[in-house]
């Protein structure tokens, strides 16, 4: 399995549940703690998604629209300490930043930043970059070969 995964997306409404879908394969594979996937994916496909609705202002009910843009994932594998390892993502867009709107959304940011150590928006002309460190976890022990 790669130590890197990226992905290139539509900024399109289908693309979170393919971000989800495939980050958690990778993380599987990777044989990450599975409340740490869940974590990692949420973020993950809660960036994507204010990455489409307020990088590229496509609104929620678009579905058939022609997507404006693309999205890019990339989440890599690094070692933290001696015995642990940690995921660093970054999600960009080549979007123009939104402030997100009043009422009972506009919880994404505190979830993805509740999700892991280290979280930061950078925005500039060329869109918007998220990046985002996981919490370590313990790296894979290695299994002994089997006898003959």
């Amino acid at each position: 399995m790669p130590s890197t995964l990226r992905l290139v997306l539509a900024a399109d409404w289908i693309s979170p549940s393919v971000a989800r879908s495939r980050l958690r394969d990778w993380l599987e594979a990777h044989r990450w703690p599975e409340d740490e996937v869940d974590d990692l994916v949420l973020a993950v496909s809660e960036a994507v998604s204010n990455s489409i609705e307020h990088g590229y202002g496509v609104p929620v009910d678009s579905a058939l629209l022609p997507h404006p843009g693309q999205i890019e994932v990339t989440a890599s594998v690094k070692q933290s300490a001696v015995g642990a390892r940690h995921i660093e993502l970054t999600i960009r867009d080549a979007g123009t930043w939104r402030e997100p709107g009043q009422g009972p959304r506009g919880y994404g940011l505190d979830l993805m930043r509740a999700a892991g150590l280290y979280f930061v928006v950078e925005r500039s002309a060329e869109g918007t970059r998220i990046r985002f460190t996981s919490r370590p976890v313990a790296d894979i022990v290695a299994s002994p070969p089997e006898a003959p």
